[in-house]
């Protein structure tokens, strides 16, 4: 604490330091303009005071005590320069008149002078200019002040211009008002100078003293009243912390009592309420940490055999849980083997069923109806059989992790119209209307046709299951932009399934039926396995509960999403996402 307090107190005499040096420098130096500019006003003043004099002294001067005009050469003007010069040699200041066009040359102004006359020819509002200037190397304040034509001045300088007036010079032209010329003052100003950074030097020194004795006065109080306290606290609390580990350790430190602050022989110029009121609360604290430390060994060594216990209890229980969890892999296993075995002994007798209908309906004659009826339904229902052993199947092999994707190059045209073609008699059948579109713009995909060709046909024969006689079942396929999907009602559905793989176009395949529907609270549920809407619809409909399952594991393993927007008795709409390439091609 020390230590950051003497930093905070040099940092801030530093920056109050400086804050008073520009504001003295500044101080003073407007102290040393104000003293050479009253200076050379004075001067100024003196010097048109020499001037009125002669001027109002012309008649006296220029008349005999007869009356008699006799010019004697002397006019204002002359009057003037001659003390001016006169002054100037005999002093450090220096004096003289001038203007741009003088009848003298010593008269020529110089370059300061030329910019103060050339400034009160153009701003009659500018009467003075002065400012710090330097002259064989030493500095001076320079002042220039403006002379207007007076009525007395009109003799010599007056109308008509180039008249030659009583001393023989052509007249300039000049009317009462204009500007004459100028008179320049030049005061040294070392001396002032001087005296400023004199008075600076002095006044921030008597600055920096008292404020190092302020700063001496603050430390020294704030270290008796805070820092020594505070000190004297930490000690204490640091033997608290050794008392404390000593009693934790295995062999105590014999029950010593932590130590009691006594700061009642500090004087009273040095204590405060807040500190004596912290040094009370450590004695209370201490004194209660005293009467803990008495019992700390027993209490450690009872927390200490009920962890023992917890740690036994956990242990039992995690080998419990990994009998468990081999006991729920070994069956996870049989079960998965136990669908492999029986999807594949059921497809192999169903596909010599559909083999053995396929010869008998061409053996029978077209006459006999009913036979081929009844080999027809043979025919169908052992194709759904074999559709739902196959949906089985691939459910198995996706949940053990071993199916893969066999990609190969795709026409959407094509497959639709496989699907048209096997789905039609049984939309036709059942008196449902089924169409198909697909956009020109669909792109090749790039893709596993099977997975796909599953994923549309369980879309289609779920709709057409579920939609009653004089419904529509319509399958459209297209391409749609990543603008164009944020503003698509079937990228909104009420469920959304899965996460398309990048942001980039996106082929939609779409199911809509004008079936039953789907309440919004089961929709989330008919994609999970074995599941559907409710019993009654299994009963009704009948169905294993995998379609929609499989066709959520298969778009995911395609990068793909699926959505669903249903209104129950209004049918139901499914659109399956499958990410677009730069290239045109589906992303799987």
């Amino acid at each position: 604490m020390r230590t950051k307090l003497i930093g905070l107190l040099t940092a801030v005499l530093v920056l109050i330091t400086a804050v008073f040096l520009v504001y003295t420098y500044d101080d003073q130096s407007h102290r040393a303009e104000d003293n050479l500019l009253e200076k050379s006003r004075v001067l100024v003043a003196e010097m048109d005071a020499v001037w009125d004099f002669i001027s109002l002294n012309q008649d006296t001067i220029n008349y005999d005590a007869d009356g008699t005009y006799d010019y004697k050469g002397i006019h204002c003007a002359i009057a003037g320069k001659s003390v001016a010069a006169l002054f100037s040699e005999r002093s450090d200041y220096s004096i003289r008149f001038t203007n741009l066009k003088p009848r003298n040359i010593y008269n020529k102004p110089d370059a300061y002078e030329q910019a103060a006359l050339e400034t009160f020819h153009s701003n009659d509002a500018v009467d003075e200019i002065w400012g710090f200037d330097q002259e064989d190397g030493e500095p001076v304040f320079r002042y220039v002040e403006v002379m207007e034509v007076s009525d007395a001045c009109v003799d010599c300088h007056g109308t008509p211009a180039g008249e030659l007036d009583e001393t023989g010079y052509p007249k300039e032209g000049w009317a009462v008002g204009d500007v004459a010329g100028a008179v320049s003052v030049v005061v040294p100003a070392q001396a002032e100078l001087d005296n400023m950074r004199d008075a600076i030097v002095n006044n921030v020194a008597f600055f920096l003293l008292v404020a190092l004795a302020m700063a001496i006065i603050i430390y020294v109080v704030i270290s008796r009243m805070v820092t020594e306290p505070l000190t004297s606290l930490r000690s204490a609390f640091s033997r608290v912390g050794g008392a404390g580990a000593s009693e934790s350790s295995a062999e105590p430190a014999g029950g010593e009592p932590l130590e009691v602050l006594d700061i009642g022989n500090e004087s009273a110029l040095f204590t405060t309420r807040e500190i004596d009121g912290l040094v009370k609360q450590y004695q209370s604290m201490a004194e209660r940490l005293n009467a803990l430390y008495e019992s700390l060994e027993l209490q450690v060594a009872e927390r200490t055999g009920q962890l023992q216990r917890a740690n036994d209890e956990l242990e039992q229980q995690q080998r419990r849980v990994e009998e468990i969890n081999e006991q729920l892999q070994n069956e996870n296993q049989y079960k998965s083997d136990f669908l492999a075995i029986v999807s594949h002994e059921l497809r192999t007798p169903l596909a010599s069923i559909l083999a053995f209908t396929d010869l008998l309906q061409q053996e029978i004659s077209p006459d006999n109806e009913s036979a081929l009826r009844q080999l027809g339904e043979i025919d169908k229902n052992s194709a759904i059989l074999l559709d739902m052993v196959d949906n089985v199947l691939e459910s198995a092999r996706i949940q053990a992790g071993s199916e893969s994707l066999n990609l190969e190059l795709i026409d959407l045209s094509d497959l639709v119209g496989m699907i048209e073609a096997a789905m039609s008699p049984v939309a036709d059948k059942k008196g449902v209307a089924f169409t198909t579109q697909v956009s020109s713009a669909t792109p090749l995909m790039l893709g596993d046709w099977e997975k796909l060709r599953r994923v549309i046909a369980n879309l289609v024969s779920n709709a057409v299951k579920f939609t009653p006689t004089g419904g529509r079942v319509a399958l459209e396929v297209g391409l749609v932009g990543a603008d164009e999907r944020e503003r698509d009602d079937r990228w909104h559905g009420t469920t959304h399934i899965g996460t398309l793989a990048g942001e980039g176009d996106a082929v939609a395949i779409s199911v809509a039926d004008t079936g039953i529907g789907i309440p919004a609270d089961k929709q989330v549920l008919v994609f999970e396995r074995f599941q559907q809407e409710n019993m009654t619809t299994v009963r009704r409909y009948g169905g294993s509960g995998l379609g929609l399952s499989l066709v959520k594991d298969l778009v995911a393993m395609m990068g793909g999403c699926v959505t669903l927007k249903s209104v129950p008795g209004e049918g139901a709409v499914f659109t399956v996402y499958l990410p677009v390439t730069d290239e045109g091609e589906i992303s799987v």
